[in-house]
Order: structure tokens, then C-alpha cells, then sequence
């Protein structure tokens, strides 16, 4: 037989067979659509959201390509250089304050001083001047300024006033409306102000060791490519330290925060489709079973198993491309909704649009994942021989898969991941994911075989309630297994997810602000540290306070091998990318998070050394006795490293991912303090430092521990929804196998009410039968989810406070109070009369 005509004739056993029913199939059309709706809305919103970001990654950069230094401009070859490349435009930013002439307001204000060229790319929209320049033009003797409204609010000015910035005075002229370059600028830590570049000299603000962000933004001709360049650059200045950005790579932070959310949602979106291909499984074994006398009249009249597993293969395709269809085109809506209901007032408009790429992704997943179920099924039904279906003995079509079958399992999973790695771009997770997923179905798959078998052994017990709800989780057919893997993973994946949800805005709520300052002091100037640290310690309410220099280098060699050659992972490229804040000190905080190395010994003088973050250092190879190069903007400075910590970042504490041995001669730098007090002393504390260093600005650590609250609780809510959807998605394959064995029951029923056995013993079988599944496998699931929303708190935040017992207590008792109501449920579902109305028409015989 021709490839062709195997085909025809298995389309047209496909179609015969379809025309026969399939109502017991609903369950793949939701199982597949509901995980591959997830899958597609957050692939799509997230595709939507990186096109958008790359359509305007020019304006938001500021140019082609842009560089930053800290503390120091540009020398004067770096800057030659930079204007034979292309139009080149210099902005210095900081965070000063700024006050009116009276001294009367002040406000910690974000200060940007710009060139005449500025913006290069893009346009800066004001009002209450004809344009930016104009605002900013020396003028009447005076320099001019554009602020931000919220700015004119919080110190009582108007158009025309005057606004205190270090030694100078300048008059606002402008309002300001629109910077290009701050698009994807979604944390401020204060109100705008833009004022000329000659005009920060006049303020005295950016002095040697000042920490001032210097950005050199280049136009480069449409004839020369950004890579060539970045190796010029990197070239001839190896050890500048300064951080640079491509726009045709798209904006760095925002990519790699969309990439990491995108991957973490669709795994958990993946987890869903994985709980609904349990479902499908059961439902084509469910609907193959019940078409097994056809599949023996089929073979007895001549049709191969290959044929026929064919023509089935077909069917099934037909009913998943349904559930594709809609899944696709439910998250597409999803994704819609999203952009206009979330506030991501930051994200540029041709982000909305719907990312068919994705859609595509998201099909074929579904696709993949629904054949991996439905294969196995599949091939036992096309194997099974016409004389055991004739005589009865096959029982579920639980026959051992041949060695086929079982490759192209294999192949299927191997495409399903190769495709979710070339999604998410993140091989190492996906592998981890879909090991520990596998690994969690295996386990939960045994505990509903240890169930069924278990069951089988007990049900002798006296009382004839317990022993027939307890032979109903054992006999054949049972959808016992199939309900423990999926109510196993949601439940697990509910608790994990409750348990990391609850630590950490707990942690947010409660540890932290027990354990951050209240106050954080920058810019200090470093001879008016020690009078300011006696100063505040003298406070009322102050308990302690501390202070530590402050400066930004950028990691530019490991071991002598520039940076950009040391292929550094992903996962540390926010160390290794840019600058990153260091500070050097004699004696350790504390000797309990030294894991690897010494401290150096008190008075030490000799060539630097260095501290570095545990974790930083395994994934960059590092150990002591290693060297890196750190380029500072007084030169390059090679240390050698003497020990490892371990960091909690989230106490928000005077910590840094590198700390250096003391300098003999330090490089020019300020000092940052951080004062530990009560919240009612905090008020007294900034009017200390107004007076004591007045150009000083302080952060209430209260206000970004709101902002990182908030931010915790919507990721919680994500998650959380993720999770609850998982549920349900074990609830769908629950129902599923309640209507693929309603047939059964029906008979069962009807032969026990026939037997004198009354509705109420039978109701109280079927729940007492479903809560013992359901207490069953959430006394395995929610330790076990318990135990992985604990590690991964661990590995977050030490100290980090886990839940109390409620969360596993409510769980457990939901979970069997869910099945309980299910049981009921099925019973009303099959009232008596229709059973006895059944059983005397013939309808319920075998």
C-alpha cells in the first residue's frame, strides 16, 4: 500500500469514526486550550512588549550606541575619539538637592545637564517655552532650567522663580514634558531637572569623585556597523570602565527583565499544559476503550495496527487543532486585555500589538505537548489484538509499550524542550524545570498506583461503606493514577507558590524594615563623615549609624582576560556589564558570611585585596587567590582575592558585591551613611543633615520598601493566578475521568440498589472514596510543596521568615473538603431513578 493511500483510507476511517461521536473527548479541547492560552498570552505580551521596546531602543538609548562613566567625564583623547566616530552628545546626571533661594523647601532632585545637541535621537517637548534649548539659555545673567511639574508642587514654585542647585542659582523657564531617553525610566527617586551642561559647572555638584553619571551618546553613520566600533573602543580603551549600550540589542535591564518574566511565566504556563495532558491521556484512553470492538472488527477485517493508529492519530489531531485554535486565539485576547487594563504607562504603544510569532510558538508547544500525552494510548489501542478485546481481557489499554512508541515519546519530549529552550532562551532552567516536573509525575503517578494497589489489599473491612469506597479507588479502570499526578502537581505547585508569596511579603512587611535603615545618606562629603556620624548618633530615637566609602568601577579583567572575553553567564551580567558601587573597609560587618578565604589582618598596607560576593565569584569561576582588574576613574586597580561573602541583598544594608582592603591614598569619592532609628526620630535626622551637609540627600528607606511591596505583592498575584489555574486545570482532568467512568458507575449503582443497598450508603461511599484520594495525595503534595517554597526562600533571602502552619493546614483541609463536594456532586449527577429507569431498558448492560 502507497504512502497516499494509507493516508486516504486513514483519513476516511478517521471520519467515519468522528461522525460516530466523540462528547467523551472534551476533555482534550479544554486540558490543551487552557494551558496553551496561558502560554500564548504570555508569550505574546511579552513578544509585544520586546518588539515595541526595539522599535524605539534608539530614542530610549539616546543614539546608536551610548557610554557611561561615573565620577569623571570623558579625558580629552576618549572624547576625540568618540567625535570621530559620529555625532557624539555629553549629559552628566545626578541626584543632588535642590531648594529655593530661601532655603525654605528642599527636595532631592534627579539633575540632568545636557549639550545644545541634545537629544540626538528623538525629541524633548516642554511647556511654557518655545523649546528646550530656549529654557536653558543664559539669559538676564542667569542660567536656565526645565523641571518637572511635581517639582513646582513640592517647593511651592512657579515659571519665573529660582531654584537653589549647589553654589548657583537658576530661573525655571519650563516645564517639562516628554525625555526621550527615559521611556523605560519606570523608578525615580525624585523630581526632573534639566539644566545646560556649562551650567553644572557653575554649581560646583560635579567635582572629582562626585557620583555623577557621565553618558557620551554617538549617531553613527548608516554605512558603519555598532559591533565594529564597540571592538574599536574596547581596544583602545580597555580599561575605561565605562558600561556600553547598543541599541540594536534593545534596552539591557528592560530585555533581560522581560526575559527572565516571560521564561518564568511560561514555565509555569508549561506546568498547566502538562497538568491538562494528564487529562487528555486519560480522556483517549477513555474514548479508545470505548471503541475497542470497533478497532477489533477493523482488524479482524484486515486493517494493520499501523493503519489504524493512523487513522486515530488523525482524529486526535483533528480534535487538539480545535483546542489549539481556541487556546490560541483566547490568549491572543488575553494578551490584549492585558496591555489596556495593566499600567504600563512606561511601554511604548507598539508594544500592544499582538506577537504572531509567539501565537505560533505557543501552538506548536501545545501541539508537542499533546501528542507526548496522547501517543502512548495511541499505540497500545493499535496494538491490541481483536481475540483479548473479544474475550475481555484487556483492561484500560495498559498493555507495555513496544520500543516505537517509546522513541517517539522520546523524540516528542526532546522537540518539546529544544522548543521551549529556543523560546525562553534559558537551556539550563528548562532542563530543570522538565526534569523536576517529570520527576514530581513519576512520583505522584507511583503514589496513585501504591493507592490503587494498596486499596485492592484492604477492601475486606467489616463495614461495607468503607470497603466499597475503598475498593473503588482499587479496581480495574479506576482514574486513580491520572487524579493523583494532576491534583498532585497543582496542589504542589499552589503550596510552593503560597509558601514563597507569603515569606516574602512578610519579609517586606515585617524583617525589613526591623532590620534596613531608616535613612540613607548620599554624597557625603568624606571630611564631613566623622563630624556627621556623632552628629546623628547624639539623636534622640537614633540606635545606630554607619558609614562607608563609596565609589563606581566597573569589573574589567578576571584573571587579565578583559571582561568581554571572559564569557560571563547571564546570570551575573548585572555585576560585569557596568559600573557597580564598591567601598573598602578594615574589619568585616560580620565573620559568619566568610565561606571561603580570610580577612585581611587589621592595619593592612600591602597590595589590594578584595571581598567578593559568593555567588558572583562561583558563576564567574572565581576562587581565592584570583585577581580582577576593577577600572575606576582614577585608573585601573588589580586586587587579588582574599575571601568570599555570602550577601543578603534584600536587608537593603552597606554591602557591596566588591569590597577592597583599604587604600593608603584613597581615589576620590563620597561617603554614603545609613541611620538606624525610629520612625518618629527620622524627621529629626534630616533636619540634622540639612544643617550638618546641606547638599547631602537623604532617602526614606520606608518609601522604597513600599515600592518593592508592591511590586512583591503583584508578582505574588501572578503567581498566584498561575497556580489557581493550574488547579483548575487538575480539576478539568478530574471531571474528566468522572464522565469517562460515569458509565460504570451507572451500573454499579444500579446493580447495588438492586442488592438492597440504600442511596445514602452509596453517597457516603463516593465521598468518603474521594476524600480518602484527595487526603491522600495532599499529604504527600503540600509537604512536599511546603518544602519547595522553603528552598527556594532560602536561596532568595537568608533569615528570610517562612508562614506559619496555615498555609499547608488550609490546603490540605481545602483539598479534601474540594473532593468531598465532588463526590457529592457525581452522585446527585446520577440520580436513582434515572438508574433504575436505565437498568430496566437495557441501557446500562455490558
Amino acid at each position: 500500500m502507497s504512502a497516499m493511500t494509507h493516508l486516504r483510507i486513514a483519513l476516511r476511517l478517521a471520519w467515519r469514526d468522528l461522525r460516530g461521536g466523540v462528547a467523551g473527548l472534551w476533555i482534550v479541547v479544554l486540558g490543551v486550550a487552557l494551558g496553551t492560552a496561558m502560554m500564548a498570552a504570555v508569550g505574546s505580551l511579552s513578544g509585544g512588549v520586546l518588539e515595541g521596546m526595539r522599535a524605539t531602543a534608539r530614542e530610549a538609548v539616546g543614539g546608536d550606541l551610548s557610554l557611561r562613566l561615573f565620577h569623571a567625564p570623558a579625558t580629552p583623547e576618549q572624547r576625540a575619539v568618540l567625535g570621530t566616530l559620529g555625532r557624539v552628545g555629553e549629559t552628566a546626571e545626578l541626584r543632588p538637592v535642590a531648594s529655593t533661594v530661601t532655603g525654605s523647601a528642599r527636595a532631592l532632585v534627579e539633575l540632568k545637564a545636557v549639550e545644545g545637541s541634545y537629544p540626538l535621537v528623538g525629541a524633548a517637548t516642554v511647556s511654557g517655552a518655545p523649546s528646550l534649548n530656549d529654557a536653558l539659555a543664559h539669559r538676564d545673567g542667569r542660567w536656565g532650567a526645565a523641571v518637572s511639574a511635581d517639582l513646582l508642587d513640592a517647593l511651592g514654585l512657579s515659571l519665573g522663580g529660582r531654584l537653589r542647585l549647589g553654589a548657583a542659582e537658576v530661573a525655571v523657564r519650563a516645564v517639562l514634558e516628554h525625555e526621550p531617553e527615559r521611556a523605560f525610566r519606570a523608578f525615580s527617586l525624585g523630581p526632573r531637572v534639566v539644566i545646560d551642561r556649562r551650567a553644572l559647572d557653575a554649581t560646583g555638584l560635579a567635582e572629582p569623585g562626585m557620583p555623577v553619571y557621565w553618558y557620551y551618546r554617538l549617531l553613527l553613520p548608516e554605512t558603519v556597523r555598532s559591533d565594529a566600533v564597540l571592538r574599536d573602543l574596547e581596544e583602545r580603551f580597555p580599561d575605561a570602565g565605562w558600561r556600553i549600550v547598543d541599541a540594536s540589542h534593545g534596552i539591557p535591564g528592560v530585555d533581560r527583565t522581560v526575559h527572565l518574566a516571560r521564561a518564568l511565566f511560561l514555565l509555569g504556563a508549561l506546568s498547566i499544559l502538562l497538568v491538562g495532558g494528564v487529562g487528555v491521556g486519560r480522556a483517549l484512553s477513555a474514548h479508545l476503550a470505548r471503541r475497542l470492538p470497533v478497532l477489533a472488527t477493523l482488524k479482524a477485517l484486515g486493517c494493520s495496527p499501523r493503519l489504524l493508529f493512523t487513522a486515530f492519530l488523525l482524529q486526535t489531531l483533528a480534535v487538539v487543532g480545535v483546542a489549539l485554535l481556541i487556546g490560541v486565539t483566547t490568549g491572543a485576547a488575553l494578551a490584549a486585555i492585558a496591555v489596556n487594563a495593566l499600567p504600563l504607562d512606561w511601554m511604548p504603544e507598539t508594544g500592544g500589538a499582538v506577537d504572531p510569532a509567539a501565537l505560533l510558538l505557543a501552538g506548536a508547544v501545545g501541539l508537542l505537548a499533546a501528542l507526548l500525552c496522547a501517543v502512548p494510548p495511541l499505540a497500545r489501542a493499535a496494538g491490541t489484538s481483536p481475540a483479548a478485546i473479544w474475550r475481555g481481557a484487556v483492561d484500560g489499554l495498559s498493555r507495555p509499550l513496544g520500543w516505537r512508541p517509546r522513541g517517539a515519546v522520546a523524540l516528542l519530549g526532546l522537540a518539546l524542550a529544544g522548543l521551549l529552550i529556543a523560546w525562553t532562551g534559558m537551556p539550563l532552567a528548562v532542563a530543570g524545570f522538565l526534569l523536576l516536573a517529570g520527576l514530581v509525575a513519576a512520583g505522584f503517578a507511583l503514589l496513585g498506583r501504591g493507592l490503587a494497589g494498596m486499596a485492592r489489599r484492604l477492601a475486606h473491612g467489616r463495614r461495607p461503606v468503607m470497603r466499597l469506597a475503598v475498593a473503588n479507588l482499587g479496581r480495574p479502570g479506576t482514574p486513580t493514577v491520572p487524579v493523583a499526578v494532576a491534583l498532585g502537581i497543582g496542589l504542589t505547585l499552589l503550596v510552593a507558590v503560597g509558601v514563597v508569596g507569603r515569606s516574602a511579603t512578610g519579609h517586606v512587611a515585617a524583617t525589613l524594615p526591623a532590620q534596613t535603615p531608616s535613612v540613607v545618606v548620599l554624597n557625603v562629603p568624606p571630611p564631613d563623615g566623622i563630624g556627621l556620624s556623632e552628629r546623628l548618633s547624639a539623636l534622640p530615637g537614633v540606635g545606630r549609624v554607619e558609614t562607608a566609602p563609596f565609589l563606581h568601577a566597573r569589573i574589567s579583567r578576571l584573571n587579565g582576560v578583559a571582561i568581554t572575553e571572559a564569557n560571563a553567564p547571564r546570570s551575573v551580567g548585572w555585576a560585569v556589564r557596568g559600573d557597580r558601587g564598591l567601598s573598602w573597609r578594615a574589619r568585616p560587618a560580620t565573620t559568619d558570611r566568610i565561606v571561603a578565604g580570610s580577612w585581611w589582618p587589621e592595619g593592612y598596607t600591602g597590595p589590594p585585596l578584595a571581598s567578593l560576593d559568593a555567588q558572583v565569584a562561583r558563576r564567574l569561576g572565581l576562587a581565592v587567590g584570583d585577581s580582577l582588574t576593577l577600572a575606576l576613574a582614577s585608573g585601573p586597580v588589580t586586587a587579588t582575592i582574599a575571601n568570599l561573602r555570602r550577601i543578603d541583598w534584600t536587608r537593603l544594608d552597606l554591602d557591596f558585591p566588591v569590597l577592597l582592603s583599604p587604600f593608603p591614598e584613597p581615589p576620590p569619592h563620597s561617603l554614603v551613611a545609613a541611620v538606624w532609628s525610629s520612625p518618629e526620630a527620622v524627621p529629626a535626622v534630616e533636619a540634622a543633615v540639612t544643617q550638618a551637609v546641606p547638599q547631602a540627600p537623604t532617602i526614606r528607606v520606608a518609601a522604597v520598601l513600599d515600592t518593592l511591596g508592591s511590586t512583591v505583592q503583584t508578582v505574588r498575584r501572578l503567581l498566584d493566578g498561575l497556580s489557581v489555574v493550574a488547579l483548575g486545570a487538575a480539576a478539568v482532568v478530574l471531571l474528566g475521568a468522572i464522565a469517562s467512568s460515569a458509565r460504570r458507575r451507572l451500573q454499579e449503582m444500579a446493580i447495588l440498589h438492586a442488592l438492597g443497598v440504600g442511596r445514602r450508603s452509596m453517597v457516603q461511599a463516593v465521598v468518603l472514596e474521594f476524600v480518602l484520594l484527595g487526603a491522600a495525595v495532599a499529604a504527600v503534595a503540600v509537604p512536599l510543596g511546603w518544602v519547595g517554597g522553603a528552598a527556594v526562600v532560602a536561596s532568595l533571602a537568608d533569615g528570610a521568615p517562612l508562614p506559619g502552619g496555615a498555609v499547608p493546614l488550609a490546603a490540605f483541609l481545602g483539598t479534601v473538603a474540594a473532593m468531598a463536594a465532588v463526590g457529592a456532586v457525581l452522585v446527585a449527577w446520577l440520580p436513582r431513578r434515572d438508574v433504575m429507569r436505565r437498568l430496566r431498558s437495557g441501557t446500562l448492560s455490558a
